[in-house]
């Protein structure tokens, strides 16, 4: 099923998106809290390609972070070099995910976003190149 990106409203740390069904547009709001699916990998691949994970060596200052907006998190999760990455390996798909926030920001003058999301260890994160992840058929929202 082919994903189009709607319009992006942000309220809040959420986004609007639409979703291509047959003869029917369909707008779902996206927002910090929710769930999002990463679905199997295709035949042959080992890892995604819109997606990596974060793992921290170190804690970081989890009180700077508001939970309900997901404000704070990208600042204090990436503040020190005590980070290892690498592309998200498919063993961690078919399993939904809470979107922890969403970002945009201009990367050579183009808009890139992009959302964060919890894993069941408290020091990582899996960054979503939301675009990119959604055209590839990574992700599915919940």
């Amino acid at each position: 099923m082919k994903f189009i990106l709607g319009l992006i409203l942000l309220c809040n740390s959420s986004f609007l998106w639409a979703q291509a069904v047959p003869d029917v547009l369909v707008e779902k709001t996206i927002e910090v809290g929710q769930k999002v699916r990463i679905k199997p990998c295709k035949l042959g691949q080992t890892e995604f390609t819109a997606m990596d994970v974060y793992a921290r060596t170190k804690p970081y200052n989890e009180k700077a972070v508001n939970k309900t907006t997901g404000e704070g998190l990208m600042e204090a999760f990436f503040n020190d070099k005590s980070i290892d990455a690498k592309r998200l390996p498919c063993v961690m798909a078919n399993k939904l995910y809470t979107i922890a926030a969403y970002h945009e920001f201009e990367v050579d003058g183009n808009t890139k976003r992009v959302i964060l999301c919890y894993t069941a260890y408290p020091l990582t994160l899996i960054w979503i190149e939301l675009d990119k992840a959604i055209e590839l058929g990574e992700i599915s929202f919940e």
